[in-house]
């Protein structure tokens, strides 16, 4: 027997499961957390077991975990769909807020709505500014070459700038002197659906959403033409896929789904605008993105251990006294830990193709 054949026996026989580097990944995050806990002076277990269960061990660490899981599932897709299309949506950001200044639109301005026409007219007002907000990106792009990453990215601090503007000025409640709008009406909030917590129809709006996006990547012509030009735009040129019209739709939804986020935020949480709506989740967005892998049930699944390492590092906090910068830096671990093993998962996918292509 050749060494080459023997090497490629022993490359299929040692082959890890793809699921593996990924979960390898978050275990080893969390012993350089533990460890990190450990010397600055604080048991790790008994830290691990406040972050668990300010997390997920009650009613209420639930509800919390799965209100700020919604935000990020949303801004996370939106992201993603772009990504799919070989575009880098930085914008996300943005986005949310212009989604955000919609629904305020709705609940400030329409007057007293039912339910059942204001939070479909929040959502839908949302949705059509986050799209539009990322349409003069990608219009940018197809009219003058122009770089999505660097349009997308200014627009965040324009549309944060707008944001603050309403409500320092125009849409400012004259009852306070901080910078906050009035309280939306009622009928274009969304309702609570967990009673004795505050968890809202949001995260409802997110998993519909992440059933959609997935039906459309798996099942439909759009969804396929999209893989297709984000694994080759000149692969998709011969194919007679038009590319600008694909580019064009897929950031608008991703835009529009950003938006729907900011709709979360204030119809879900706030009841109105107010400055630093978003802790950030625009650009958190981004690597659960990838930590997804793009696709929408990871992204569902990475949105929520997020959300939930944001709840139980303040449960760290609060019960064991572990230091704020410990907490973000395990947050950080985790991301950089599972990017490299969903990077290492790739390389063992690409060069496994290769060796199937050369023998």
């Amino acid at each position: 027997m050749s060494a080459e054949t023997k090497n490629k026996l022993l490359s299929q026989y040692y082959r890890v499961p793809p699921g593996v580097f990924p979960v390898a990944g978050l275990l080893l995050a969390f012993v350089a957390g533990g460890l990190l806990i450990l010397v600055s002076g604080f048991p790790p277990l008994q830290a691990y077991a406040a972050l668990i269960q300010s997390a997920f061990g009650s009613k209420n660490g639930i509800a919390q975990t799965l209100i700020q899981a919604a935000p990020l599932i949303l801004a996370s897709l939106g992201v993603a769909i772009a990504f799919k299309g070989n575009l880098l949506n930085i914008g996300a950001e943005g986005q949310l807020y212009m989604g955000a200044i919609g629904a305020t639109f709705v609940g400030l301005f329409l007057g007293d709505l039912s339910p059942v026409v204001g939070i479909p007219l929040a959502i839908g007002m949302g949705f059509l500014l986050g799209a539009i907000w990322a349409g003069i990106a990608i219009f940018f792009k197809l009219k003058f070459g122009a770089n999505e990453i660097i349009i997308t990215l200014m627009m965040n601090y324009i549309a944060i700038e707008i944001a603050y503007w309403l409500i320092s000025g125009p849409w400012k409640d004259p009852e306070f002197t901080e910078p906050f709008s009035a309280i939306i009406t009622s009928g274009a909030r969304l309702p609570v659906i967990l009673p004795g917590s505050s968890l809202h129809a949001g995260i409802l709006v997110a998993v519909i959403a992440t059933v959609a996006i997935a039906w459309v990547m798996s099942k439909t012509v759009f969804g396929f033409q999209l893989s297709v030009m984000g694994a080759s735009n000149r692969v998709a040129d011969y194919a007679g896929i038009k590319t600008a019209r694909l580019m064009l739709t897929s950031m608008l939804l991703g835009g529009g789904l950003a938006g729907l986020a900011g709709v979360c935020e204030v119809a879900g949480v706030q009841h109105r605008l107010i400055e630093n709506l978003s802790p950030g989740y625009g650009y958190t967005a981004i690597a659960i993105a990838m930590l997804g892998n793009g696709n929408p049930w990871g992204i569902l699944v990475a949105s929520i251990l997020f959300a939930g390492l944001d709840v139980g590092v303040q449960g760290m906090q609060q019960f064991v006294s572990v230091p704020v910068s410990a907490a973000e830096i395990l947050k950080g671990l985790v991301l950089l830990f599972v990017v490299v093993g969903l990077v290492l998962s790739r390389r063992q996918e690409i060069t496994q193709r290769k060796r199937k292509l050369i023998g």
